[in-house]
């Protein structure tokens, strides 16, 4: 559509300003993390869900499709938009409201997780999943592409916290879930949660507080082999201790995040953990994780109970994306997860991938529940280059099907892994989830060509 079809919409919105159609200074809107640009013919920035619900009638009256978006934080391409499109950004709709006696969070979908735990926190309260993209990223962003995080393995992930949803389905109505429907009827939260923006668009998300948690002691380990870390790893696991935090990258991960700010210890390792332990395990499970971390042949061991010195140690797991960002021309960033038995042999297969490709790949993860993100880098911008990091990909999901694992820990199908869905699932399980999306939009209107090819 032309510029000045668009005047309905404008006139009908908060602010006829939230309406663009000149792209000059929005063209980030038209990609998210993966760097993978599309093409859109209006961004409305809507400020209300009054805002969401006009574009969507609109949308449906001139057969045009709705592309929800956040920070454009992904990495999966679950925001980027086609022809025929309007990119409906939720960042405005940033209410933040804390309940301390319900220990609730009500908060619109474009609030930023980090402000969401901050405030929690001013209220003597906590709000614990942690991406690691928590700075940036938002609330709605995170519940749709089901976020896990840094504290997953002891915590959970977003949506263990969700307790209910508001939002705007494809017909322009407001859908009510969980806690705003008195938990009766369908677990409609539970289908919502992950959805990826294509069968509702959300408006608010009433999240669940914990009491305060007091961050344990932080590790450093530096290992020479990949598999000793991962082995540490499986043996906390096994022996049933639960950290606060348990994080992994190989070694070069580990050089690519020390290039960007100096760590000592990270000169020659094979591989890291940075793990902080549970207040509740004492100085029992302290001793535990050195006596695993010794056993499985570290190289270097720095111990730190001063939060203010473990938070430099934690910049090096945060750091990660903007470093392996800025060493190459063209980053792919997978997030694939297996059972923690198994986590040895995968960071293992990534160590092979890495000796025996013409990529450079490495790894990093939330190692604590077998989630472990494979960078892919090339300096060869060509469709031959970008032909290779996919085959390299494939062996990779094809390995992580093999050892039982999954597709996605955390970053969604979106467009990037939709064409490899059926290695995971069988034909009537994608039915299945088709049912659902027909069900929400008959029409395909809420994020076309997510998830599933067609």
């Amino acid at each position: 559509m032309t510029a000045p079809a668009f005047k309905e919409l404008a006139s009908s919105l908060k602010r006829k300003s939230s309406l663009i159609t000149e792209w000059a200074n929005s063209a980030n809107y038209l990609k998210d993390a993966t760097e993978i640009t599309g093409v859109s013919d209006a961004l409305v920035m809507a400020e209300t869900e009054q805002d969401v619900i006009e574009t969507v009638n609109f949308a449906r009256k001139n057969n045009l499709s709705i592309v929800p978006r956040g920070a454009g934080t992904g990495l999966s391409g679950g925001c980027v938009p086609d022809k025929g499109s309007i990119v409906l950004s939720t960042e405005k709709i940033n209410h933040l409201n804390i309940d301390r006696e319900k220990k609730v969070a009500i908060v619109g979908p474009g609030v930023i997780t980090k402000s969401i735990q901050e405030e929690a926190a001013r209220h003597k309260l906590y709000y614990p999943p942690d991406p690691a993209s928590y700075s940036e990223s938002t609330i709605g962003g995170n519940v749709a592409e089901g976020a896990g995080g840094l504290r997953c393995k002891r915590f959970g992930v977003t949506k263990d916290y969700v307790l209910g949803i508001q939002g705007i389905t494809a017909d322009g109505n407001r859908i009510q879930t969980g806690c705003y429907s008195n938990d009766s009827g369908f677990a409609l939260t539970d289908i919502i949660n992950a959805s990826e923006g294509t069968l509702v668009i959300l408006t608010e998300i009433t999240l669940r507080l914990i009491e305060p948690v007091r961050p344990g002691d932080t590790f450093l380990v530096a290992f020479d082999a990949p598999k000793d870390a991962a082995q540490t790893v499986s043996d906390i696991v096994n022996a049933g201790i639960i950290p606060n935090v348990l994080e992994f990258l190989d070694g070069d991960a580990a050089a690519c995040s020390n290039k960007y700010e100096k760590t000592e210890g990270l000169e020659k390792a094979a591989a890291i953990l940075l793990i902080e332990s549970s207040n509740e395990g004492g100085q029992s499970q302290i001793s535990q994780i050195k006596n695993f971390c010794e056993k499985n042949n570290c190289s270097f061991i720095r111990h730190e109970s001063d939060p203010q010195k473990a938070d430099k140690l934690w910049k090096i797991r945060r750091n990660l994306s903007k470093a392996v960002k800025q060493i190459s021309k063209i980053r792919i960033s997978e997030d694939v997860a297996v059972p923690i038995s198994k986590f040895p042999e995968l960071v293992d297969y990534v160590f092979f991938m890495n000796d025996t490709s013409e990529l450079r790949i490495n790894s990093f993860g939330h190692a604590g529940d077998g989630n472990l993100h494979v960078n892919f880098m090339s300096e060869d911008d060509t469709p031959d280059g970008h032909e290779l990091i996919e085959r390299e990909i494939e062996r990779l999901l094809n390995k992580t099907v093999e050892l039982g694992g999954t597709l996605t820990g955390e970053h969604g199908i979106g467009l990037a892994k939709r064409k490899y869905l059926r290695l995971e699932f069988d034909g009537p399980t994608i039915q299945y989830m088709k049912t659902f999306k027909e069900i929400f939009d008959p029409a395909k209107i809420l994020n076309p060509g997510k998830i599933f090819e067609n």
